[in-house]
């Protein structure tokens, strides 16, 4: 029996050895897979969903009913009488710029966060109501407000043509005029909801990620593992949650948005592999819009005070990769870009819009006996 035991704490090692780093692989995951799965905003921590004031803008609480039959808090931000210094560095800039029309903006959603929606979206919201645009953020309803786990703006812009539908009631037209504004996870959730409602007039996405594996993928680094680890974490974000990475994918939705629908994609944080130059450029290619324009901040290689460069983008892989070659607008910093949406807005999408809308011809429908 003497020569056994060795034999048996051999196989005990074979046995617990792979099924302790079965277990570790798992867990390494599963940390891994957090970020994704609960993308907390730490700056509002413990904070209410709505302030009782912000510097600069005027709050009114409303809210509507989501696609879960929750209710979903809300707000319609407005100019107050004092402003921001954001709101200041809009107006030295509008001094001398014509802005009228943007009155017949009914409203701009506002979406930045899927934590703390409508705190987060303030700062951006203080930049569009300095124009004198009415802005409307509200709560993806995370954490405290629901939902546990984030979905990325798949689920969560379900809830978008509800509060269409209530903006509509409330300001007593059938289709008011309504406008899209998001960055990071709010530009790719109002994609997925600009694709699924016409109501919506036009987008900026800021920001945005074309797809949510390929962005995973850029932050792993390479090695022979890389694929490994991917496949485990879209395995444990689908038993979580209920859909993969692959589901997540704003350059789809863009590719189904209106082509009446003016849209303005903008990157302003070029060293972020979550969105990169190249995720703008391939929703910017896959927008059919008749008015679209891509921006991006000048890089040291940019001659100064250059407006435009010529980016290269490859898309697809293996036998399908193809490169596409773009004219992107550039943008000295982040309050100037903020500014250039406001002209944007009301030169480019005002005009746009009031053209007559272009409708998608019938396909004919072919039998046997069709005339050819």
């Amino acid at each position: 029996m003497k020569l056994f035991r060795p034999l048996y704490i051999l196989l005990l090692v074979v046995i617990l050895v792979p099924a302790a780093g079965g277990l570790w692989l798992w867990q390494y995951i599963s940390r891994m897979a957090e970020p994704v799965l609960l993308p907390l905003n730490d700056e509002y921590h413990e904070l209410s969903a709505i302030p009782e004031q912000h510097l600069g803008i005027r709050l009114t609480e409303i809210s509507f009913r989501g696609w879960d039959g929750n209710t979903v808090p809300a707000v319609i931000a407005e100019k107050d009488e004092e402003d921001s210094s954001r709101q200041r560095s809009v107006l030295s800039e509008l001094a001398n710029k014509q802005t009228d029309k943007l009155q017949h903006i009914d409203y701009a959603l506002v979406c930045v966060d899927w934590d703390h929606g409508i705190r987060s979206a303030l700062p951006l919201a203080e930049y569009l109501t300095a124009a004198g645009i009415r802005c409307v953020l509200w709560e993806p309803r995370a954490k405290d407000n629901a939902r546990a786990f984030c979905t990325h703006g798949l689920k969560e812009c379900r809830d978008v043509p509800l509060l269409v539908d209530a903006l509509a009631a409330a300001c007593g037209k059938e289709r008011p005029l309504i406008i899209a504004v998001g960055q990071g996870y709010g530009a790719g959730l109002l994609l997925h909801a600009t694709a699924n409602d016409d109501r919506i007039r036009g987008i900026v996405a800021i920001d945005a990620f074309a797809s949510l594996r390929e962005s995973l993928s850029r932050t792993m680094p390479e090695n022979l593992l890389s694929r490994v680890k991917l496949a485990l974490m879209d395995l444990k974000i689908n038993r979580t949650v209920g859909f993969e990475c692959f589901d997540v994918a704003p350059v789809e939705s863009a590719s189904n948005i209106h082509r009446d629908t003016p849209a303005l994609v903008i990157n302003l944080q070029q060293d972020n592999p979550i969105c990169t130059i190249n995720d703008a450029l391939s929703i910017f290619r896959q927008l059919p819009s008749d008015c679209k324009e891509v921006w991006a901040l000048p890089t040291p290689q940019d001659a100064p005070g250059a407006t435009t460069r010529t980016e290269e983008c490859t898309v697809g892989q293996g036998d399908n990769e193809r490169s596409y070659t773009f004219e992107l607008h550039l943008v000295a910093d982040e309050n100037t870009a903020f500014t250039s949406i406001i002209y944007w807005l009301h030169d480019q999408f005002l005009t746009a819009i009031d053209k007559p809308r272009v409708t998608t011809p019938a396909r004919p429908i072919l039998t046997a006996d069709s005339q050819l």
